[in-house]
């Protein structure tokens, strides 16, 4: 059976969403405690733990993750990515809790990674956060994509929109796109309401992207172009559009640098370039 563990849990979104697909959450992490006992409620057979920064692969293991058959998620803070915050981005203290997601995926390699966070992350930092962002997964060895989904178009009364990522752990590399592109979603919460509003998102026109990574020589990484087509209809309906995503090679050393173009991503051809920068 596949295994998840929800960092950032919430009151257990994540760990919803995946029982119903019919995998088995594990252990979740959440700080506050009015929500982790929400969860507790839902999910009393998985372990709880209340801090992140405390959490090690190991200990994930130990209450049973299966990383070869295992989804690590994470609704990472948003506060310091969103358009309506100080905009710290990823050197905030809460959003930069997205680095002990990363560690947690480096000490566990889990086969998979679910992720979201504002929109807001796509221009963070002139875009440098999210290629901060891609380029994590991309280090650790993680085929990804990402998608700016709204959940107004999946039975919920409400525009809410967030950006989704879903990482896996070597080849095959398009396993991930396949995922996030698939067009069927899941059973909504509530009935169909009135027709959307001329403020709708429109699908894939919000923002996607899609890219795959293999170590290369010196380093560096390789695998250079990928190109998704996503219908609309069921898929948020927006026409059909083309998403390109261009990763570059990168060679010798220093940090690796990533960077998405946010006026590019504001209109839904991302491009994820990389060199070495000094330092």
């Amino acid at each position: 059976m596949v295994t998840v563990v929800s960092l950032f849990d919430g009151i257990g979104g994540f760990p919803l969403a995946f029982e119903r697909a019919g995998a088995r959450t594990v252990a979740t992490v959440e700080i506050d405690k009015a929500a982790a006992a929400v969860s507790a409620r839902h999910f009393p057979d998985a372990h709880q733990f209340d801090d992140v920064t405390k959490v090690s692969g190991d200990d994930l293991r130990a209450v049973g993750f299966v990383p070869d058959r295992g989804i690590i998620t994470a609704g990472w803070p948003c506060q310091d990515l969103s358009v309506a915050g100080r905009r710290e981005g990823l050197a905030g203290a809460r959003s930069g809790l997205w680095w002990e997601v990363v560690r947690l995926l480096d000490e566990t390699r889990s086969r998979w990674f679910v992720g979201e966070n504002v929109p807001g992350l796509l221009s963070s930092n002139g875009g440098e956060d999210m290629g901060a962002v891609v380029g994590a997964l991309g280090d650790l060895g993680y085929g990804f994509a990402y998608r700016v989904l709204d959940a107004q178009h999946f039975g919920v009364p409400q525009r809410r929109r967030r950006v989704f990522f879903v990482g896996h752990f070597g080849e095959p590399w398009p396993a991930s796109a396949e995922v996030l592109f698939e067009c069927e979603s899941g059973a909504g919460d509530s009935a169909a309401g009135s027709e959307t509003g001329a403020g709708a998102a429109s699908g894939t026109a919000n923002g996607a992207g899609v890219a795959s990574f293999t170590r290369g020589q010196h380093g560096g990484y390789s695998e250079g172009v990928g190109t998704l087509q996503a219908a609309g209809g069921d898929c948020g309906g927006g026409s059909e559009s083309l998403i390109t995503t261009t990763v570059s090679t990168l060679q010798g050393s220093g940090k690796r640098g990533y960077r998405i173009d946010a006026e590019s991503a504001a209109g839904g051809h991302l491009i994820v370039g990389g060199g070495s920068v000094d330092g």
